[in-house]
């Protein structure tokens, strides 16, 4: 634990202070003395195939790059600290008690670590690093990016997929439910600030400055871990691959490249963006609340020796009833979404 904490750590320094970097875009050099340099500039603004073929690989490393250093220093560690946090203040009750994934409430082991440290925290950053690859001409530039990154897999990602699941039954496990919610909420703008803080600061190394052993290491060492780590997932690869040979191909389409450079395309992105957000915006604090009263939620499926439930349970998609019962009488509740 207290190595991921000293992880931890440096991932938030490093975030706050490559937080205002800005992307930094790259446009392979052109022949100075070329008689043809000027005409081809004109007539091919996007440069040769192999040109654009180079900034999209340098692309996907950054992206590579940015999503796997984020998840190594900021969401795997604060992932399985969370857990710890959340096992910790559990009641006695759930200590001994198995989670979701078949592992031992109050208990830290090893393999559980890592394997929550991989799939909560390295792949879901590569992942990440893909999705601002592909959005990050919509968003803000500096900090704004990176928390409207972060503000953005809360909405559309945390309550769907992980780590918010309201019908997650760990949340009936440990808590509080408030807990939960403030401490994985922080962990998803922390993780969109630090993959676009990462991303942005390692653009600026990629391709190397000079021919020099210094820029070369720069450029290339933080690459080799993700590339490592998608190795045994080739498919992954050949997706990567096959989104390098798209965009070649629709760089030979000058309609194509018009619409994406203009204005136009910019604004209503944004748009598009911000539509779509808040559309999902309000099943998203539903599904907050729900994890919030998860406790009162599960208690009224309990026995409760006072007679009486403890407060009228309102709002949830669980459970919406208030009933008293005799003493020492178990209440079962059909519960429904909706």
């Amino acid at each position: 634990m207290g190595a991921l904490g000293l992880l931890l750590l440096v991932g938030v320094t490093l975030t706050l202070w490559w937080g205002g970097t800005r992307y930094a875009t790259w446009t392979p050099a052109r022949p100075a003395d070329s008689r043809h340099a000027e005409a081809d500039l004109s007539s091919d603004p996007v440069g040769p195939v192999a040109d654009v073929a180079r900034r999209a690989t340098r692309g996907v490393a950054i992206a590579l790059v940015g999503g796997f250093w984020a998840g190594a220093l900021i969401t795997g560690p604060a992932v399985r600290l969370i857990m710890r946090l959340l096992a910790a203040t559990a009641g006695d009750d759930a200590q001994g008690r198995l989670t979701e994934a078949d592992e031992v409430v109050g208990r830290i082991e090893l393999g559980g670590t890592i394997g929550l440290y991989v799939f909560g925290g390295l792949l879901p950053g590569v992942l990440s690093g893909v999705i601002y690859l592909l959005l990050r001409r919509w968003l803000p530039t500096g900090r704004l990016g990176g928390v409207t990154l972060g503000a953005l897999h809360l909405v559309f990602a945390a309550t769907r997929i992980d780590p918010l699941r309201p019908d997650n039954r760990d949340f009936e496990l440990v808590g509080p439910g408030w807990l939960s919610v403030a401490t994985f909420g922080l962990t998803c703008l922390l993780h969109g600030m630090a993959v676009v803080a990462i991303a942005n600061r390692y653009s600026h190394h990629l391709p190397p400055v000079t021919a020099g052993r210094a820029d070369r290491l720069r450029a290339f060492v933080p690459l080799v871990p993700p590339v490592l780590l998608l190795v045994p997932g080739f498919p992954i690869l050949l997706v990567l691959v096959a989104g390098i040979a798209i965009t070649v191909a629709l760089s030979r389409v000058d309609g194509v490249v018009r619409a994406v450079r203009s204005r136009g395309t910019l604004l209503a992105g944004r748009l598009a963006i911000g539509v779509v957000a808040l559309a999902f915006l309000p099943s998203t604090l539903v599904d907050l609340h729900d994890v919030i009263v998860r406790d009162e939620a599960t208690s009224a499926r309990a026995t409760f020796p006072d007679g009486h439930l403890p407060s009228p349970l309102w709002g949830t998609r669980n459970c919406a009833f208030m009933v008293s019962v005799p003493e020492g009488t178990t209440v079962r509740a059909a519960c429904r979404s909706g």
